[in-house]
């Protein structure tokens, strides 16, 4: 079983920061997920919720106002806090952008796993973040959904891993697996938990952790407790 950082060491550190990732690294995590969004005025940085309030503070440690991260410019976003909300030791802390990520994790020979927001960017953003992957020379996973993403991805990375968590069917499966070239291929199932009780995809269970075995490796999603982690290993 390998297990990978959500948003780095998101329990105990502040989501999508550098402190995140160095916990990630120093506590023997092997992949890191993360989210990339564009800002404003086309700087690639990892952020994961629509609107800074909830992760974000002013320097002051104040609420900041609700607005929409990626129609603020890179300037705007670093000028909050995005450590505050965590605890006082993290004051400081920026929203990092994707190369300064990609760097250090490929320095310490980490995984990354670039979380499915990217579908949403342009054909221009995402052959952007493309170089920036290059650029570092990080190991990148790209989760997908859709087959014009999964093809775009292959064709720039034919080694890269493909992370699958959409609709899981036979024949969906079939079809993602036609897509890939040298591709390894994860499907992702979400474990029952209230962490997951807002998504609206089948749930892991022994008959459908198999079928995505014949396919891939099985990734289950989110690990919080002992008792989940027993219910991961018994679904393999």
């Amino acid at each position: 079983m390998i297990f990978q950082a959500h948003r780095g060491v998101s329990t105990e550190y502040p989501e999508n920061t550098m402190p995140a990732f160095r916990a990630a690294y120093e506590q023997g995590y092997k992949i890191i997920e993360t989210d990339p969004i564009f800002t404003a005025d086309g700087q690639c940085v990892l952020f994961h919720y629509r609107t800074v309030l909830r992760t974000c503070r002013t320097p002051e440690g104040e609420p900041v106002q609700e607005r929409v991260a990626a129609e603020m410019t890179y300037g705007e976003l670093t000028a909050l806090d995005a450590g505050l909300f965590m605890g006082e030791q993290f004051r400081g802390t920026k929203v990092p952008l994707l190369e300064e990520a990609l760097t250090y994790i490929a320095e310490k020979k980490l995984l990354v796993k670039l979380d499915n927001k990217f579908e949403r960017f342009t054909l221009e953003q995402k052959l952007i973040m493309f170089d920036i992957v290059e650029r570092t020379g990080a190991d990148a996973g790209f989760t997908c959904v859709k087959p014009e993403n999964i093809r775009l991805v292959t064709e720039r990375f034919p080694n890269a891993t493909i992370h699958y968590d959409g609709f899981v069917d036979e024949e969906t499966l079939i079809t993602v697996k036609g897509l890939l070239k040298n591709n390894p291929l994860v499907v992702w199932l979400p474990l029952p938990s209230h962490l997951t009780s807002w998504v609206k995809l089948p749930m892991a269970t022994p008959e459908m952790c198999q079928m995505a075995k014949k396919h891939g490796k099985l990734g289950l999603w989110i690990l919080e407790t002992e008792e989940q982690l027993r219910q991961a290993e018994a679904l393999g």
